[in-house]
């Protein structure tokens, strides 16, 4: 049975009411109705663009790399926190040195969740197990599996 994708009902659901807002003032009338219809527009569309930009690009992102990405393994070279907490577990932003399949070494960086009751979870000089975009080999995200 396919999983129902409800990220993407809330996204057109959103687009939608947007839409309809803005026909209904239109089709309210009055003088300058139709500039209050764009600003309508304008402004829940940039609110929308900007939602999906730092909330639903990076989940879409992850879930394409754990199915399609390439697997490796990287050093973590440094830690850094990221000031964000996701249900009280720490974001960190994680600076590593990868290794690739053709032995070429390079760094890249990502962000993840530590669990709280596990902070000692990445550490530096750790080798940990991440997936690689096969499109771009700075894009990696670590390997939940």
């Amino acid at each position: 049975m396919k999983k129902i994708r409800w990220d993407l009902f809330g996204i057109f659901g959103g687009i939608a009411a947007v839409l309809t807002g803005a026909y209904e003032v239109i089709k309210a009338g009055g003088p300058g109705s139709i500039f209050i219809a764009i600003a309508l527009v304008a402004l829940f569309g940039s609110m929308g663009f900007i939602i999906y930009k730092f909330i639903w690009a990076p989940k879409f992102n992850a879930r394409r790399l754990q199915k399609t990405g390439i697997p490796g393994k990287a050093t973590i070279i440094e830690i850094h926190a990221t000031n964000i907490s996701v249900n009280n577990n720490p974001q960190v932003k994680l600076l590593m040195e990868v290794k690739n399949n053709m032995g070429g070494v390079y760094s890249a960086d990502c962000k993840t969740i530590v669990s709280r009751r596990n902070p000692g979870q990445f550490k530096p000089g750790m080798e940990i197990s991440i997936k690689i975009d096969p499109k771009n080999e700075k894009n990696v995200i670590v390997d939940v599996n």
